[in-house]
């Protein structure tokens, strides 16, 4: 018997194909909608995160930037002066980064308008602490300091008068000490302030003695911090010599030999820090001679 199509049968079997094929259409297409969905959404998250980002280093830098300068607030009046027109200038730029907030509604071009920003506060602050270091090195302020440390100075020049008890003994005068900073590779640049100071100058002359033995001399540097250690490190040459008069171990800083022939020489000692910064302070500065006491003097950092 022949077998005959049923119509109805058919056309139902069509549908349902039709069906089908729909609904694995709207599958596709909402999975493609929501990974579209989480990309967005992934994307607006790392805008947002750097945007907060963005806004919470200028506000930190703001507030760092005001603490640094106005710690040499109260120094004298040209110091006040200069601190008085800086903190004018942050309070304008910090106006202007809050209105920018309050008027800039595309994130993108706000986060980038936010880090420029920051770099100015930044390129600000650098140029006025250049600025307050010129006014430190030049600062009168700094020979009252060095006034107020007489009594220090005195029992030093007592001690050396002590030490100095025979006219064959080297003595040393018009001591020069300077600050350095370090600006690129080799150049430096005299400062006032503890940490900026890469490197210490010690300056000085040994002074002309007939009766002295000439030869060679074995000249010591020793610089003793504001917390009562002496500077130095073996890496660097630095360590230990014997007082001439007691035989007391005692550290130095920096050593150097001269030639001496009984006439005045002028001698020049350094110390650079190559791992921590200088502390502020005040810094006793000893020179020995042969193991003798030749001369002292203090030096303050900011």
């Amino acid at each position: 018997m022949e077998n005959k199509s049923n119509p109805a049968t058919e056309k139902k079997g069509g549908n349902n194909k039709i069906w089908i094929i729909l609904l694995a259409l709207s599958g596709i297409l909402n999975i493609y909608q929501w990974q579209n969905t989480n990309t967005v959404v992934e994307g607006y998250e790392v805008k947002t995160d750097s945007l907060m980002t963005a806004k919470m280093e200028v506000e930190k830098e703001l507030g760092d930037t005001y603490q640094e300068l106005n710690q040499y607030k109260g120094i004298n009046e040209r110091l006040d002066s200069l601190l008085a027109e800086a903190n004018t200038t942050i309070d304008q730029q910090k106006e202007r980064i809050e209105k920018m907030l309050k008027n800039e509604k595309n994130s993108a071009s706000l986060n980038k308008k936010l880090r420029a920003e920051l770099e100015e506060i930044k390129k600000l602050r650098d140029e006025y602490l250049d600025k307050i270091d010129k006014l430190l090195v030049e600062n009168d302020q700094l020979k009252k300091d060095k006034q107020e440390l007489t009594t220090t100075v005195e029992n030093l020049s007592k001690n050396l008068e002590t030490t100095v008890n025979t006219a064959s003994v080297l003595k040393s005068e018009y001591m020069n000490v300077k600050s350095y900073k370090k600006r690129g590779s080799s150049k430096y640049s005299e400062t006032a302030m503890a940490k900026r100071t890469n490197k210490m100058e010690v300056c000085f002359s040994v002074l002309e003695n007939k009766i002295a033995k000439s030869g060679e001399k074995e000249v010591y540097l020793r610089i003793v911090e504001p917390g009562g250690k002496t500077m130095g490190a073996t890496s660097q040459g630095s360590s230990t010599f014997k007082m001439a008069n007691s035989g007391e171990e005692v550290q130095f800083t920096a050593t150097t030999k001269i030639n001496y022939d009984n006439s005045k020489q002028d001698v020049c000692l350094k110390w650079e820090e190559q791992e921590r910064v200088f502390a502020p302070g005040t810094y006793v500065v000893e020179v020995y001679v042969d193991g003798n006491l030749s001369a002292a003097s203090s030096h303050i950092l900011k």
